[in-house]
């Protein structure tokens, strides 16, 4: 299985509600052209899971780690700001789009939100 495109969905001043994508193993990806790109993650598992956004940034043979985060079980979060300079592929099919992996997928869904 390949890897998946996200839609980015707008969060609008009268509010709204992500539309939530179930996670999968070969993780998600989505267009990240824009400061304000936020990861909102749902953990409706009875165990933890990490998810992690690979960076492909280096300056001066330096390379900037993952961003992790481990979210709680039954527990909501927000991740980001998530950066395209930090975290866009830099070659191939996938360049200008930001990975997302998950350690487990069972009852985990993610939306990408632009702000």
């Amino acid at each position: 299985m390949a890897r998946v495109d996200l839609s980015v969905q707008a969060v609008t001043p009268t509010g709204m509600w992500p539309t939530l994508t179930a996670a999968i193993t070969a993780g998600h990806m989505f267009p990240n052209t824009e400061r304000g790109m936020l990861i909102f993650v749902r953990n409706a598992h009875t165990a933890p899971v990490t998810v992690t956004i690979p960076s492909t940034f280096s300056r001066d043979g330096l390379a900037l780690a993952a961003r992790v985060v481990t979210v709680p079980n039954g527990t909501d979060r927000l991740i980001g700001p998530v950066f395209g300079e930090n975290h866009n592929q830099i070659a191939g099919a996938d360049i200008g789009k930001t990975y997302i992996d998950y350690s487990l997928i069972t009852a985990i869904s993610v939306a990408v939100l632009r702000v």
